[in-house]
């Protein structure tokens, strides 16, 4: 299958499926056929949405690739819900929703879960509340995803800086999206939306900060393909996550990252990482934040996950036969 016919693929079957559960108060849903079977797969991996709240969309190509021996779940923002104001407001308080459906869905047992972009911080959240309920937790997998309250990590003041992004020009020219489309019009799209990158930086404004106050997803992505309640409940998860602060985490964690980033930004997701989890294990992945998720990059990710699922609960078999 081609890359083109396997994209259309995803985008029709993801179309679909967020029709079908549009409404609903569902958080756990089954993304591949070894999640669907009426037994419990051996080795299950529960995985928190992005911005946008959906499960199925950015989740499908990476759980067609794990199944037969993972059991891909996605943890998604109930469709219902978004209709309320106050749902979305705090990572801590999504993250204890999803905690109790989570525990509702596999009341014992081992769990492993992790998230993909915003998500990657509601599962580290989640993976505290369960440690606190007494459940074994397996690593956490944050897939290109990082807090934004840690305090500084590399700076435009340091040489390194300018070193290493002059060091992603290449990269990105091999391996963005665009680049590889060679569509003049995501060319100049992506430079508008560097050059104004530029200039709220320079005004001292964070990626996604309102000259009036508070933070806004708008100029950073499309929301016109999603329903009004969405596009409110994306804006206040994006809020949120400047909300956040997160506390030292001492227990396993790996960290993939995309390691072709926008033109004029860096890598620092696994610097930020190491900031209050040292131990902390970073895998760069060849691709762009939403390439890594798609062909022809999302294999290295499978075949790395699928290892460390596998691990973590052939962990478990032995000390049951022991």
């Amino acid at each position: 299958m081609s890359v083109s016919s396997g994209a259309n693929l995803s985008t029709a079957t993801s179309t679909l499926f967020a029709r079908a559960i549009r409404g609903s108060e569902r958080v756990i849903l089954p993304i591949n056929d070894s999640a669907m079977r009426d037994e419990a797969p051996s080795a299950a991996f529960y995985c928190v949405h992005s911005v946008s709240g959906a499960a199925g969309t950015d989740f499908l190509s990476l759980a067609q690739r794990l199944d037969r021996t993972v059991g891909f779940y996605g943890i998604q923002a109930p469709p219902k819900l978004m209709h309320d104001s106050q749902f979305g407001t705090s990572i801590e308080l999504l993250a204890d929703h999803y905690v109790k459906a989570l525990v509702k869905f596999q009341p014992e047992g081992r769990l492993m879960l992790g998230g993909y972009c915003i998500g990657a911080m509601i599962a580290l959240e989640m993976a505290k509340l369960l440690q606190a309920r007494g459940r074994e937790v397996g690593p956490i997998v944050a897939i290109d995803g990082a807090p934004e309250n840690v305090g500084s990590v590399l700076t435009r003041w340091q040489p390194r800086y300018w070193l290493e992004m002059a060091g992603n020009i290449p990269r990105w020219v091999m391996h963005a999206d665009l680049m590889r489309s060679r569509s003049v019009h995501s060319l100049l799209r992506s430079l508008s939306k560097h050059a104004v990158a530029i200039a709220k930086s320079a005004m001292g404004l964070k990626q996604g900060e309102k000259l009036g106050g508070g933070y806004a997803v708008d100029r950073m992505m499309d929301l016109s393909l999603y329903p009004p309640a969405q596009r409110f409940f994306i804006n206040r998860l994006y809020a949120a996550m400047f909300s956040y602060f997160p506390q030292p985490y001492s227990g396993d964690l790996v960290v993939y990252e995309a390691t072709v980033t926008p033109l004029l930004s860096l890598p620092q997701i696994g610097r930020i990482w190491r900031k209050f989890a040292p131990q902390a294990e970073i895998v760069g992945i060849v691709g762009t934040h939403i390439g890594m998720m798609h062909e022809p990059y999302v294999d290295a990710l499978a075949e790395d996950m699928r290892a460390r699922v596998i691990k973590f609960f052939s962990g478990k078999n032995k000390q049951q036969s022991s």
